[in-house]
């Protein structure tokens, strides 16, 4: 059999969960493991070419695959192999950016050649997330928007989220799920943390608990993307008033009814789509900003960080400058 996983941050963990599911089912097999980091390409493809009869079925494992400059044609001779005494495992880590965005995702083409050789197994961050909303939606039998706010108040550690559910499952007992009231007892991920000061901070301008919070958890590259990405949003809400897609002043009811399913598509996240109510709490600040402030500070945030990364600043200094800044 022929395993292709690849992915971001849990792609260890899926490999570890395939390894676990090939032992299942062959017991305990000879292993090869092979490194394209070390220059072992050749030697990989000599030990999967290599049958016989006599010989029992191993496992060989190719790690650091995203390495290989020529994929496609690497993967072609793969495929001129007979494998069916070997279960062949290869590892592709996808890399990402501040933004959580891979710079070297896997094509359609090689997923394609993926297809004929054996079996995919994707491992990344989105979609962890996803299952993660789904448990907690299941378990405590609440909205998928209910789920979504619990998910990202607790974060993307599987074990810690099973341990805070079962945390609110003996808090409400046979009441009814309320987040506002469940919150004072979870234990809250230093993103959302941080989330709820960066928007705090571009709505009512609180600039010193946001900066007490920073020098003490040093969260100034996850500061940087998160008001990126909020003014990002406030850009496009702006662009989307004056094109006259979205009407300045509309209704709850009316962003829900009429206009959410046409612009919703310009607001995806790692997790999906903005949901209507927090997109719709956005639109009061529109007023506050003008386009061509928060086109200067998105290009600021982009410097500044260019700057933190050459090592031309450093992050505490580069992220004070951006909020004294915005604040004047």
């Amino acid at each position: 059999m022929f395993y292709f996983i690849y992915g971001d941050t849990p792609l260890f963990l899926k490999y570890e969960e395939v390894l676990k599911e090939i032992k299942t089912k062959e017991g305990e097999l000879p292993t090869k493991i092979y490194d394209i980091s070390q220059g072992e390409e050749e030697s990989f493809l000599q030990s999967i070419s290599i049958n016989s009869m006599f010989s029992p079925k191993e496992l060989i494992i190719l790690k650091r695959v995203e390495e290989i400059k020529k994929l496609e044609n690497f993967l072609k001779v793969v495929s001129e192999y007979n494998l069916s005494q070997k279960e062949v495992v290869l590892l592709y880590e996808e890399k990402l950016n501040d933004y959580g965005k891979a710079t070297n995702e896997v094509s359609e083409k090689i997923l394609k050649i993926i297809d004929e050789l054996g079996k995919k197994v994707v491992a990344r961050k989105a979609l962890e997330r996803k299952s993660i909303d789904f448990y907690i939606e299941k378990e405590l039998n609440i909205s998928e928007y209910e789920a979504e706010k619990l998910s990202e108040i607790l974060g993307d550690d599987f074990i810690k989220v099973k341990n805070e559910v079962e945390k609110i499952k003996n808090f409400i007992g046979n009441e009814g799920f309320i987040l506002e009231e469940v919150i004072p007892i979870l234990s809250v991920s230093k993103e959302y943390n941080l989330k709820k000061l960066v928007e705090e901070f571009i709505s009512e301008n609180k600039y010193k608990e946001l900066l007490e919070y920073l020098k003490m958890n040093r969260e100034y590259m996850l500061f940087i993307y998160l008001l990126s990405d909020e003014l990002v949003t406030l850009m496009k809400l702006k662009e989307l008033v004056r094109l006259g897609a979205l009407r300045d002043g509309i209704t709850y009811n009316s962003f829900k009814g009429e206009c959410y399913s046409e612009i919703k598509k310009y607001f995806k996240n790692s997790r999906g789509y903005i949901k209507e109510y927090p997109l719709f709490l956005k639109l009061p600040l529109l007023k506050k900003y003008s386009s061509d402030f928060l086109y200067s500070k998105i290009e600021e945030l982009l410097k500044i960080e260019s700057q933190i990364k050459s090592g031309k600043i450093e992050e505490e200094i580069g992220v004070e400058k951006i909020i004294i800044g915005f604040i004047k």
